[in-house]
């Protein structure tokens, strides 16, 4: 059975297991009363998404998309009897006031006022001594929605509206940043995801939708709607105007006036108790804190609760003005890689965290993968504890220590993903690529090597030359490379040096090392610079492998590569690196070494910006696995663990040990 078959099955399989986990929250008590309980059957969710990503089978792109929505749109389906929020009592109840001609903004909702309008879904109101903290565009909404079906399970369909409206601006998104569709399943998968919108109802997903809509919007140029579609976004939940000062630098203020006017006409409804809206909009939560990240940390620690709320204030101001001004010098040009660092540090420092807030995070990170953001949405299974905390004594919440418990993962990844921001903030921005040269390292090719080069040149008929670097070949591989058009040069025997060799004998702006026993894929050059343009933070690429013929063995090793690749930057040859000259060359040149070179130079690249995957796979083929797959995975391992061992201490010492294992591998 082929890997692809395999991935399919896999992928079939997990989707399976999410939709009957979906239907079971709608017939289990036990899951809706939280607890441990309730843990499990979200981290089973988490694993099964985590599944479905890197087990998606290669696809062409519109039938990526389609199995994608389809599979969305079944999980969502069996989430329709999950129940919905005690938030949305407050949903439909305010909508029922407007259409009724009253003004929710006027008084809270136990005042003697609503005595005439109280019913069933008053009763579960919660906060009934709060105004409300909606704007009025959502309350608009509300007030529509209650009026079409005056039932809880309408905010249901209100809610997969901006859910699947999310998705959609997402695969926009992926097409203009040249993205893997793979990566929205961290999207359309997820488990928060799911709680949050398919099964709660929560009705942020209209302000995530309207967020990722005026960043396209302002992506393609197009500013007045950027700003039309902001100002959609702060009448769904006022906490998107922290992107305001961005818009204003980014998007030609002078094309302001749509947002002015979303601002106002929908606050004119409720024009006599507008300044009781602003109370409520920016006073609710201001004395809460349950489940905030940094917060709780502080608190845990000793310190007072002002100086926690300060410190994480301080924190968002600060970042916020550096990332201003960044913008404002033209060093951030991506409006959407500004936004996820404003919305994740917003989310980070406040001390109320409601696992529905991180869906404001989630899409940013099925655009730019991060393993912090990506375990916290495991861990924040924590927070499910608070549902068994109305059985005892404590009330609804849990020990800060839990909250602490259910961040510190994040806070440890982060800190590590973080090691290299001061370098990449001061690395220089590369002009855009023009010219690709490939690198091919060989010794003794063989009669397979012809073949190779000739499928290379067809596939590639962008690149500039195909520098073929000899180690001291015995076979004809020299005769075959220049006789199919290639850019000979001979060097000292060792795939790292020779690589090295090909480098030097390069000019191009974009340098291809490529493996002589991959199969290249029609249309890869003009895709990876489309993606290369629209990266210009990376200093490197990988396209991927898949095994050919492959395994359900081998599959395992895909994914381990892949998560290499995608969380730790560690890219293998045959993995196929493509890396920036300029970039290059401010780390000192490619490494001069026989083994490891691979990693060794995609570490190195690290300082300079993230590794970017993009999830083109080349087939590579699988015969050095065969018959030993057990002492080769065992091998591999220990060489990157030994590796990465011995680079602790130095570069020098990595170096030396790589002539080392090479003498001890190849030479003896």
């Amino acid at each position: 059975m082929t890997s692809n078959r395999w991935r399919g099955i896999l992928w079939g399989f997990s989707l399976v297991l999410i939709s009957i986990l979906a239907i079971c929250w709608g017939q289990l008590d036990r899951i809706q009363e939280g607890g441990f309980f309730r843990i499990a059957y979200h981290l089973a969710i988490w694993v099964a998404m985590g599944i479905m990503v890197f087990a998606f089978p290669k696809l062409t792109r519109k039938q990526g998309i389609f199995l994608i929505l389809l599979g969305s749109f079944v999980v969502r389906l069996a989430f329709w009897q999950a129940p919905v929020s005690d938030d949305v009592n407050r949903y439909l109840w305010e909508g029922s006031l407007i259409w009724k001609g009253e003004n929710p903004y006027a008084t809270v909702v136990d005042d003697e006022r609503w005595i005439d309008h109280r019913d069933e879904y008053w009763k579960d109101v919660n906060h009934r001594d709060r105004l409300t903290a909606y704007p009025p565009g959502v309350e608009l909404i509300m007030a529509a929605a209650s009026w079409l079906w005056y039932d809880l399970w309408v905010f249901k369909i209100v809610a997969l509206v901006g859910d699947f409206w999310v998705l959609g601006i997402l695969i926009f998104l992926f097409r203009e940043f040249g993205q893997d569709i793979r990566w929205l399943g961290l999207y359309a998968f997820n488990p928060l995801v799911l709680a949050s919108f398919a099964a709660e109802a929560h009705f942020d997903s209209l302000m995530v939708g309207a967020m990722l809509t005026a960043l396209l919007m302002a992506h393609r140029k197009q500013n007045a709607w950027a700003w039309f579609w902001l100002g959609v976004a702060v009448q769904m939940k006022i906490i998107v105007i922290v992107l305001l000062p961005y818009f204003l630098v980014r998007a030609d203020w002078k094309k302001s006036l749509p947002f002015i006017a979303v601002l106002i006409l929908p606050s004119l409804f409720f024009g006599e108790h507008f300044a009781q809206a602003l109370v409520g909009l920016f006073g609710f939560g201001k004395d809460g804190a349950f489940n905030g990240g940094l917060y709780e940390s502080l608190r845990l620690v000793g310190f007072s609760d002002f100086t926690a709320r300060h410190f994480g204030l301080l924190v968002f101001v600060s970042v916020g003005l550096f990332f201003g001004w960044r913008t404002l010098k033209g060093k951030e040009l991506h409006l959407h890689r500004v936004a996820m660092v404003v919305m994740s540090t917003l989310v980070i420092c406040s001390p109320v965290v409601h696992f529905w807030y991180l869906t404001w995070i989630i899409p940013f990170v099925a655009l730019r993968p991060s393993l912090s953001w990506i375990v916290l949405c495991g861990t924040m299974s924590i927070y499910f504890m608070a549902w068994e905390g109305l059985t005892t004594e404590f009330g609804w919440g849990y020990h800060r220590a839990w909250v602490v418990a259910s961040w510190a993962p994040f806070f440890v990844i982060l800190i590590w993903e973080s090691r290299f921001l001061r370098t990449r903030f001061q690395a220089k921005s590369d002009p855009a690529p023009q010219t690709l040269d490939l690198v091919v390292p060989v010794l003794n090719g063989g009669d397979e090597l012809e073949g190779f080069l000739k499928d290379l040149r067809e596939k590639s008929p962008e690149a500039e030359q195909i520098i073929v670097v000899d180690g001291g070949s015995s076979d004809r591989s020299v005769f075959v490379a220049q006789d199919q058009g290639c850019h000979v040069i001979k060097s000292e025997r060792g795939r790292g040096e020779q690589i090295a060799a090909g480098i030097r004998a390069s000019q191009a702006d974009l340098i291809a090392i490529i493996h002589a026993d991959t199969q290249p894929e029609e249309g890869w050059i003009s895709r990876l610079f489309r993606v290369v343009h629209t990266h210009d933070d990376c200093p490197a690429f990988a396209l991927g492998q898949r095994f050919a013929p492959g395994n359900l063995r081998l599959l395992l090793v895909e994914f381990l590569n892949e998560a290499r690749v995608l969380f730790g930057g560690s890219v293998f040859g045959d993995q196929t690196l493509i890396v920036r000259r300029e970039a290059l060359s401010r780390i000192g040149g490619f490494p001069d070494q026989p083994l490891m070179e691979d990693v060794e130079v995609s570490w190195r690249l690290l300082s300079q910006g993230r590794i970017c995957y993009l999830g083109q796979e080349w087939k590579v083929s699988s015969q050095k696995w065969r018959g030993n797959f057990v002492p080769r995975f065992k091998q591999v391992i220990s060489l990157m663990v030994r590796y990465r061992w011995i680079r602790m201490r130095s570069v020098d010492a990595a170096g030396e040990f790589s002539r080392k294992l090479y003498r001890e591998y190849y030479r003896s």
